[in-house]
């Protein structure tokens, strides 16, 4: 069976299917399918698509940051391997930037300017922001500064949406002022800046931490526990940081 003409409803179960099968290339294709034939998702179909390209770009990251530990090892006994280990971690970073080119056109062409409302906006602001967070955390020069400054405006343009339109108890307020926290924190090296983000949210989130587990809220309780987490990590200069 050939993904060719296939009905919406047929792409979304095959990106499903695929992420069971733990086969995410193929997951993200069909991702993209059911998006081009319409791109006003549900919230199933947004985790689905963000599920996708997370996945996919995860092992890409772990194995950049394995490579450049080495790297970094190799470069003082003068290795004769370096040879072959930047040439493993050019062709990682490639495919990084692919995934990040596949996605961000995604994003510009279908998903921002169909968004119907605020919290499907932040949604795909916030992942432009952590896409463009991602190629920073492996380039230099200006195409550092460029997906720098794209981060920045993504999550600056979702960040003053949610914080006008989005209630604190939401999930993706909560997580897109931990991204943002960590970007200002990792990228920029801006640690007052991160901290303050993420204490604010931190400080308006706990105030309703008993309603949130009354209702069984398990990802915004779990994105509150990561704001506190990386505050204290901050604080005592380790970094550490985690994300969603």
């Amino acid at each position: 069976m050939t993904e060719k003409n296939l009905t919406r409803d047929e792409y979304v179960y095959l990106a499903k299917l695929h992420e069971r099968a733990e086969r995410f290339n193929d997951m993200v294709k069909s991702v993209n399918n059911f998006v081009k034939l319409d791109p006003v998702l549900s919230n199933e179909e947004r985790n689905i698509l963000s599920a996708g390209f997370k996945n996919v770009i995860s092992s890409k990251r772990s194995s950049w940051r394995l490579l450049n530990s080495l790297e970094k090892k190799e470069e003082k006994k003068n290795s004769q391997n370096l040879e072959y280990l930047r040439e493993v971690k050019n062709k990682i970073e490639d495919e990084m930037r692919q995934i990040s080119d596949d996605i961000q056109d995604t994003l510009d062409k279908y998903l921002v300017p169909y968004s119907k409302d605020h919290e499907t906006k932040v949604f795909y602001l916030k992942l432009k922001g952590d896409y463009y967070r991602y190629r920073a955390e492996f380039t230099t020069g200006k195409e550092f500064e460029e997906a720098t400054n794209l981060a920045e405006k993504a999550y600056k343009d979702a960040y003053e949406i949610a914080e006008k339109h989005i209630p604190i108890q939401n999930s993706i307020r909560l997580g897109l002022a931990l991204n943002f926290s960590v970007f200002y924190y990792e990228i920029k090296l801006l640690k007052d800046e991160a901290c303050q983000i993420a204490k604010d949210a931190f400080e308006e989130a706990i105030k309703i931490v008993d309603d949130l587990e009354r209702n069984r809220a398990k990802d915004t309780l779990l994105i509150i526990q990561l704001l506190k987490e990386n505050l204290i990590l901050w604080n005592n200069d380790n970094t550490e940081e985690g994300d969603i």
